[in-house]
């Protein structure tokens, strides 16, 4: 993506425009990715951020999950709901040992996809059986939808 920055010209004091390349662009739309994948997966924003900081650990104790949930609101059920809703699943306890917990295979599809559509990899569906955005149930579905498009068409003009 390009930006324009003004720069003044030191004999004349004319300022003119000049465009430089941007290096990552990939957080711009974070907020309607975010937004899809929580509405998709029934997910709470907290939830997302924990998925997304255990994404790259392949064993995690709960010590560490604990960890990173210190900085979020307090919420000492949050483990255990992300276990019901099938996110993160006991992976072994050896003997007298913590437990050692792994995301399940629905955990790091979230995350993988969260990634590949922050990249521009992958599009966000347009089509309301496979994106609760498009039912437009909620004036936010509405707005979030409108942006959705747009982030596509982006994405497709940057790729031709």
């Amino acid at each position: 993506m390009k930006d324009i920055r003004l720069v003044k010209r030191p004999k004349s004091g004319k300022l003119i425009r000049q465009q430089r390349e941007r290096e990552f662009n990939f957080l711009k739309y974070w907020r309607v990715v975010r937004y899809y994948i929580k509405r998709k997966y029934d997910i709470s924003a907290a939830e997302l951020d924990m998925l997304l900081y255990l994404y790259d650990l392949p064993y995690f104790k709960k010590s560490d999950f604990n960890y990173y949930g210190s900085v979020m609101s307090w919420d000492k059920k949050r483990f255990i709901a992300m276990k019901r809703k099938d996110l993160i699943r006991e992976w072994q306890r050896p003997g007298n040992q913590a437990s050692l917990f792994e995301l399940t295979s629905l955990g790091k599809t979230i995350c993988r996809s969260t990634y590949k559509k922050l990249l521009g990899d992958e599009g966000i569906s347009e089509f309301a059986q496979n994106n609760p955005v498009f039912k437009k149930e909620t004036f936010s579905d509405k707005m979030y939808s409108e942006l959705i498009k747009k982030m596509n068409s982006n994405r497709q003009d940057d790729t031709e």
